[in-house]
């Protein structure tokens, strides 16, 4: 089963439960045509995601930094790294992803295995992602096992759990043989991601109110000019594009999955002018939010 309606809580956390308790994985065939404007909106998770471009292309953004990736990329995302991904181009970006459990890869978390090779990489906070490219000779033999992964998790044979981590763990090995630095963490927290998440946690609980920046400043014990430097440097945005961006998302959801009228959408999602509302929905999504609804 596929999600293009990322939920989270107000800290930004998916609330996805991936895969089994007893198999803690789950993998993913995804068009970005299915979400809501293109694009997986900014949301962590404490697994690890693993994913490859299959067409088009998209740029993948964490606090602090990005890249894009185009067709044959894969790329890292670290457990806990607050992320977004974006189709570049008109052509529909098709992506296989693997969302998993970092035991899945290290067993225990008393295991030498989890111990000296995932726990250090997923408490990483310089490693908030790294991109696979087929140029390179080794990092094309990772993507290999990534594909091998996506193959056997499709036979859904006796023994398909087998090949699966049996692939993610040769493309472990091959991650941390080649790129060592990546288990020598400093093992501190970012102050960055963290004030961040204590921003997008303020506006996913009071995006419905007035909302100031004054109000998400104080929220996360930081200045203005603190808080606009954070938003402008992190998630490319300001503060109050980032805000009515997440209005019209938390609108589009509503207009799918309810049959509110679309005066009280607007209402529900902070705008007090229906008209502002629709106009400012069109901008974002190329329809009316009737339009909208009803395709």
């Amino acid at each position: 089963m596929q999600i293009y309606n990322i939920q989270t809580n107000a800290e930004g956390r998916e609330l996805t439960h991936h895969g089994f308790d007893d198999f803690p994985c789950a993998f993913y065939d995804e068009k970005f045509s299915e979400f809501i404007g293109g694009e997986v909106p900014w949301h962590w998770h404490d697994e690890i995601e693993l994913v490859q471009v299959v067409t088009g292309s998209t740029l993948l953004e964490c606090v602090g930094g990005s890249t894009p990736l185009t067709v044959g990329d894969a790329v890292f995302v670290n457990a806990g790294t607050l992320h977004k991904m974006t189709q570049i181009g008109e052509q529909d970006c098709r992506i296989l992803n693997f969302v998993l459990a970092p035991q899945l890869i290290g067993g225990a978390k008393n295991s030498r295995v989890y111990k000296h090779y995932v726990y250090p990489v997923i408490t990483n906070s310089e490693l908030p992602y790294y991109k696979f490219s087929a140029n390179s000779p080794w990092q094309s033999r990772a993507i290999k096992e990534l594909e091998r992964a996506f193959a056997a998790s499709q036979q859904k044979n006796a023994t398909y759990e087998l090949a699966v981590s049996l692939h993610l763990m040769r493309f472990w090995q091959l991650f941390c043989e080649n790129q060592p630095g990546i288990l020598a963490s400093s093992q501190v927290s970012s102050v960055q991601q963290g004030r961040i998440q204590a921003l997008l946690g303020f506006i996913h609980q009071h995006y419905r109110d007035s909302l100031s920046t004054a109000a998400m400043s104080k929220a996360a014990n930081i200045s203005e000019s603190e808080c606009y430097r954070l938003f402008s440097s992190a998630l490319k945005s300001s503060p109050n594009q980032y805000l009515l961006h997440y209005r019209l998302q938390q609108a589009a959801n509503q207009l799918i999955e309810s049959s509110r009228p679309i005066t009280e959408v607007a209402h529900n999602v902070g705008f007090n002018c229906p008209a502002y509302f629709a106009k400012r929905f069109k901008q974002a999504y190329g329809k009316t939010p009737k339009q909208f609804r009803r395709e």
